[in-house]
């Protein structure tokens, strides 16, 4: 987050008068009344300077005369130790003994450790009961309502009449349900609108060319707002919404000549054609901007005129009465999955071709992917360097020890509920720097370097954990663990808290960012994936960092991305700075991998098994595709400023679409530099990696 939030932190201190003086303060203790009910595995205690944290014979200072037995922790760096209770206790107890701790004049300040876990945001709604339902909405209509403001977004406008009997409640709004074909059945895809209005238009979960099936149900609730009723369905209707084609797939060579004049395409079905009928025209341009071009119905033409010696790039264009697409650009030797990548260069890629025009990266940068650790694949082995462990439980790291120097990931897999590993320190690190090596995929900046630093493991992570692994990660030095001989100049962290927490000015975390930013290192975080504020998901609320929301293929803000909120004090919205792609399956059927993620990752269910290659979608998947096009910046010109990255990112995001959520209410704003932002839910815009390489690249002119 790199604009500062004005947050509450409960601040506990206490001084006690003398017949003589003023005796010192006790340190200030940490904590956060959001926090109740959510375990404390230890405290991390900053030592006043001088003090050195363990003796002579071992002992951690400040640590042995509590009411609950803590632990010896380790260095989490700058002056920072953890200590650890022998079980997690809770935050109330936690206080009392952080309290005890404070006590001690070595110390300079006590913060509770929390346990990340996966607890999810819950709305409060009122209850289905005592309330007769209302009869069932009827009349329902569905037409297409596609637009030339967006010509590949598929829509649908559906009217209906409202329930003709309210049976004593109140009109709340309506539930609009459409079949998913995966699912086999209706799922909701409005819950309620919460509104009286008979008509809606949707765009979510719609194909051009794919039958939609759609039904509505009366949502009515009593005065008094405890209680909810839902009617029966309305009638289904069905509908097949139109838009532009998809983009052409040459089957064909990307550069031919004359002794290769056929071009072929693959076969586009009802779907890919938009719903319509769709021609072909076919443009083959030389270096010298010579064309020949050809046009075809079917799914090959052959070109004639063309020169002897020269060699053309080929472009496939495909057009209904909805509009046109052309084909992606294929280079004469690129790795044979990069048609899954979508995010790299479609309409709302990253445009990363313009900026592999200029570099795809030097080996002298090092990305830092702060996650589950990483497995072997041949994608990314050669361009792996030194990484470490920092999972200090030995049951969560699941490798038989805490702290080491193997940050490979032995799997995350859940034993209660058979939920199979992750391997998602490998498929973050496929997205930022898997290898250009003709061998699967490539990544965004296919030749930089990837150190794996291991702070998740089988049920999440400790905030001393990760705040240590980045101080690891960008050279600070750590007792008891090798320096960093790989010190990076990017931090990824596809790490978000599902609870509402807060990052204090003086949290493990928060400190590692401001030195990080000393050092000029960007750290790039993901805003998380509760499709709520933001700013309640730790890490990606400490500020300094660059916090990522997700978008999807048709450039939109993915459905479970969070979002920012709008600031009355600093009239700007904070949360989201900016947005990377990072998938979304609900609006990417028919689109490459589903729209979502294709990267690298494991078959192994529990255990690592054979390298290969899978979809995934999160704000864990934008952080990595923002961390590669910072890579690649810093590659052209490693002196750059974490500051200067940022005000080049911003100032060159590609603007969100007319109608998409992003766009609503746009704030400008001017800052304290004199430069102004324009920010909404989604952050600034979705970061080009074409725009933002040309203009470091201007730098160095």
């Amino acid at each position: 987050m790199r604009l500062r939030i004005i947050l509450t932190s409960v601040l506990l201190f206490a001084a006690s008068l003398t017949f003589t003086a003023l005796s010192p303060a006790k340190a200030a203790v940490f904590s956060d009344p959001s926090y109740l009910g959510q375990p404390v595995v230890g405290l991390v205690i900053t030592y006043k300077p001088g003090v050195i944290p363990v003796d002579a014979f071992g002992n951690q200072v400040a640590i042995g005369d509590t009411s609950t037995k803590l632990n010896k922790g380790l260095d989490v760096g700058l002056g920072m130790y953890s200590a650890s209770f022998d079980k997690p206790i809770a935050e109330k107890a936690a206080l009392l003994v952080a309290n005890q701790v404070a006590n001690d004049q070595s110390v300079k300040a006590v913060y509770l450790d929390h346990f990340l876990d996966a607890q999810f945001f819950k709305e409060t709604t009122p209850k289905l009961a005592l309330l007769k339902a209302s009869s069932a909405p009827s009349g329902l209509i569905a037409k297409d309502a596609w637009n030339a403001s967006s010509p590949s977004t598929a829509k649908v406008t559906l009217s209906w009449n409202p329930p003709s009997k309210l049976n004593g409640g109140f009109l709340w709004g309506y539930r609009i349900s459409k079949f998913d074909p995966a699912a086999k059945g209706f799922i909701d895809l409005v819950s309620n609108t919460k509104s009286s209005a008979t008509a809606i238009t949707v765009s979510t979960d719609l194909v051009a060319g794919a039958t939609a099936r759609f039904k509505v149900y009366a949502i009515t609730k009593t005065a008094n707002n405890k209680y909810m009723a839902v009617s029966k369905a309305s009638s289904i209707v069905n509908v097949i919404p139109t838009a532009s084609p998809q983009k052409p797939v040459l089957q064909s060579a990307g550069n031919i000549s004359s002794t290769s004049p056929v071009v072929a395409w693959a076969f586009q079905g009802k779907i890919e054609r938009g719903g319509l009928t769709v021609n072909y025209s076919v443009t083959a341009t030389a270096s010298d901007q010579s064309q020949s071009a050809c046009n075809s119905s079917g799914t090959s033409c052959t070109l004639s005129g063309l020169q002897s010696g020269k060699r053309y790039q080929v472009k496939v264009t495909a057009t209904n009465a909805r509009g046109s697409t052309t084909s992606d650009v294929v280079f004469e030797s690129e790795d044979p999955m990069m048609d899954l990548q979508w995010y790299l260069d479609s309409d709302y890629g990253i445009n990363v071709s313009k900026a592999w025009k200029i570099t795809k990266g030097s080996p002298d940068i090092v990305v830092a992917v702060v996650d589950t650790g990483i497995t072997s694949h041949p994608d990314l082995n050669d361009n792996v360097v030194t990484g470490y462990d920092f999972i200090s439980n030995t049951t969560n790291a699941r490798d038989g020890s805490g702290r080491d120097a193997n940050p490979s990931d032995p799997g995350d897999y859940d034993n209660t509920d058979g939920t199979p590993s992750s391997w998602h320190g490998t498929h973050v690190a496929g997205i930022i720097a898997a290898e250009s090596n003709s061998i699967g995929i490539s990544g965004v900046a296919p030749n930089v370097k990837i150190s794996p630093v291991r702070v998740l493991g089988v049920n999440g992570g400790t905030e001393s954990d990760i705040a240590a692994g980045i101080n690891w990660a960008i050279g600070v030095r750590i007792s008891g663990v090798p320096t960093n001989q790989y010190p990076a100049k990017v931090i990824n962290l596809s790490i978000g808290s599902s609870n509402f927490s807060t990052c204090y000015s003086n949290s493990p975390t928060q400190l590692a960012i401001d030195e990080s930013k000393k050092r000029n290192v960007t750290l790039v975080t993901a805003a998380g994936n509760d499709n709520h504020l933001a700013s309640d998901s730790y890490p990606g609320n400490c500020y300094g960092n660059i916090t990522i929301g997700a978008t999807g293929y048709t450039g939109d803000r993915a459905y479970y991305s969070n979002y920012s909120g709008y600031s009355r004090t600093q009239q700007v919205y904070i949360g989201v700075d900016i947005s990377a792609p990072g998938g979304d399956d609900r609006t990417g059927l028919g689109s490459p991998a589903g729209g979502e993620i294709w990267s690298t990752l494991n078959d192994g269910k529990t255990t690592p098994g054979n390298p290969t290659y899978g979809k995934e979608e999160g704000t864990s998947m934008a952080s990595p595709v923002a961390a590669g096009v910072v890579a690649l910046m810093y590659s052209l010109r490693p002196s750059l400023t974490d500051d200067q990255v940022w005000q080049i990112l911003s100032s060159t995001a590609k603007p969100f679409t007319g109608d998409s959520d992003c766009t609503y209410q746009l704030v400008e704003t001017q800052l304290n530099d004199g430069s102004s932002i324009t920010t909404g839910l989604c952050g600034v815009g979705i970061i080009d990696a074409g725009a933002a390489v040309a203009e470091v690249q201007k730098l160095n002119k």
